[in-house]
């Protein structure tokens, strides 16, 4: 099927323990965890998910996930720091088992550069890791938000996206495939 085409949950395939072992084939171990209840539960408590964790370490490991979600047509949630409030990380009751994409293994700064006051960071890089990498005198990462040490600067960017200051200095990430933009 077509990227563009409609896609329904029926049809979709469930990230069952077949689907789990061909990953298994193609991962490392530490890709793999047990779900916490929090990873499963919208925020506010008004419902549960389910679905199987898969944590990549690199954008290698992100595109082959999504290679075999993508054959076999299991559903993909994404899941940066855990900061959403309206269970966007939670694929809907009702709906086949997903992957989970978990981007808490991928937290290098890759490349800072005071010149330009850029810097690189993976998904997965604690708002506390990037501010401290922060390049040059003054330099700094502006958001304030607690814990510091707990939240992934991908959670960071959709709040951020109308601020002067992001805006100057954009930041651009790699694709899956690790290329750039």
């Amino acid at each position: 099927m077509p990227l563009s085409a409609e896609v329904r949950p029926a049809d979709l395939s469930p990230a069952d323990e077949a689907f789990a072992a061909r990953l298994r084939e193609r991962l490392p171990p530490s890709a793999f965890r047990e779900a916490t209840e929090a990873e499963l539960t919208e925020p506010r408590g008004r419902f549960r998910g389910d679905g199987l964790l898969v944590l990549p370490g690199s954008t290698a490991e992100v595109a082959t996930v999504l290679a075999l979600c993508h054959e076999a047509r299991v559903p993909v949630v994404p899941r940066g720091g855990g900061t959403g409030l309206v269970g966007g990380q939670i694929m809907p009751p009702g709906g086949p088992r997903p992957v989970i994409l978990g981007l808490e293994r991928m937290a290098r700064i890759r490349s800072i550069h005071p010149e330009e006051n850029v810097l690189v960071a993976e998904a997965g890089a604690t708002l506390a890791s990037v501010q401290e990498a922060a390049p040059g005198p003054g330099g700094s990462f502006p958001f304030r938000w607690p814990p510091r040490d707990r939240r992934g600067s991908a959670g960071s960017s959709p709040p951020m996206r109308g601020e002067p200051r992001f805006c100057a200095g954009a930041m651009r990430a790699p694709s899956a495939s690790g290329s750039r933009p």
